[in-house]
């Protein structure tokens, strides 16, 4: 089954159409690299696309040794999971300016998001935070899982759509897919819970595409595994899926020139031409790494509310305690730092300075 040399072909042809695609696209945004505290995530969310199109063209044509191409495709889904809300932070101006552009606002008790029996979730900074401990969960531990997959493989105790209880995929699939749920359920609290904020930037569109990349193929891939008995030859249900990845791949191709434009981050009609230190920084995993070491380090007391993307300098930092929100909140508001935060205005000693002038003498440069 799928051996024959018309369904190889249009395999073929669908995979590397959209490789050349999403290449092309890659280096239009490198080349109109005008906003990188966007396009880094933009750039790393269109790779899916040749990543997953030639790892399951190399899995359909070798098919003994397709599960050292399926285990690091399924690991880019964390990847892209985690780029995805890492630019709808971005978008939204990051955590801080969620804090306050939403202050007040509450996540109301819902069926269809299965908070029916929590009270209002507030949408502050530790919601935030629990939304990327949520999406790097999956970050760190489909590694480890893809590890253990070829550990177990080798040792003969691994063989994909074995749900039998003294197999290794029946226990990796349940640890897999609560991993996998916790990432989407928190993505999409987020979405909710910053709707209003994202809508600009219609974040509807680019969800959509995520979730029908990575979430359909993800079930997909369960449904011919159930299935996979019926099949003559033990391989051809991992075929079939890889097959039918392939062509997916050119309509998500695609689907990525109309969900991540290039043509937003032209300056003036201008490019500014292909610069190597753009892709350095685009491939760059200093983030990541810096972002799992803040978000589960217990010691790591300071919450960064604002980043614009500038120095280190730039960042403003707002210190949440646990079981202090209250305590925080009465503080910032009491000093007027979350009004001034809100406000954009200047701070609060050239607010006093100007208090100062028009009470106690003429101001600078004032004609008496």
């Amino acid at each position: 089954m799928l051996r024959d040399p018309i369904t190889l072909g249009l395999a073929t042809a669908s995979t590397w159409l959209a490789v050349a695609s999403a290449i092309i696209q890659i280096l239009c945004h490198l080349r109109n690299y005008t906003e990188p505290l966007y396009q880094r995530y933009i750039i790393r969310i269109i790779f899916m696309v040749p990543f997953y199109g030639v790892t399951s063209w190399l899995s359909l044509m070798y098919r003994e040794s397709s599960i050292y191409f399926d285990v690091p495709r399924d690991c880019y889904e964390a990847w892209v999971i985690y780029n995805f809300l890492s630019l709808c932070m971005a978008y939204v101006g990051g955590p801080g300016a969620v804090v306050v552009k939403s202050e007040g606002k509450c996540i109301q008790p819902s069926w269809m998001l299965m908070t029916c029996c929590w009270p209002p979730i507030k949408v502050d900074g530790f919601l935030l935070r629990k939304c990327k401990q949520g999406t790097l969960q999956f970050v760190i531990a489909k590694p480890i899982l893809a590890s253990m997959t070829l550990i177990l493989f080798a040792g003969g105790m691994y063989e994909d759509g074995d749900w039998s209880l003294t197999g290794g995929y029946l226990y990796i699939s349940i640890i897999y897919n609560t991993c996998y749920t916790i990432a989407l359920y928190y993505l999409l609290i987020f979405y909710v819970g910053c709707e209003e904020l994202l809508e600009p930037y219609r974040p509807l569109m680019k969800l959509i595409l995520i979730k029908a990349v990575i979430f359909l193929t993800f079930w997909q891939s369960i449904a011919i595994s159930m299935f996979a008995s019926k099949f003559t030859d033990p391989t051809d249900a991992a075929a079939l899926q890889d097959w039918m990845v392939c062509l997916e791949m050119l309509m998500s191709a695609c689907m990525m020139w109309a969900a991540f434009p290039h043509t937003e981050y032209k300056m003036g009609g201008q490019t500014t031409g292909w610069r190597l230190t753009a892709f350095l920084h685009a491939i760059s995993l200093q983030d990541v790494y810096s972002d799992i070491m803040h978000q589960f380090n217990p010691n790591y007391k300071t919450y960064v509310l604002y980043s614009d993307g500038g120095p280190s300098e730039n960042v403003k930092r707002k210190k949440f305690r646990a079981g202090g929100k209250k305590q925080t909140r009465k503080r910032l508001s009491s000093s007027g730092e979350l009004a001034a935060m809100e406000e954009g205005g200047r701070p609060r000693g050239a607010h006093r300075a100007q208090r100062t002038n028009s009470s106690g003498g003429r101001a600078p440069g004032r004609p008496g």
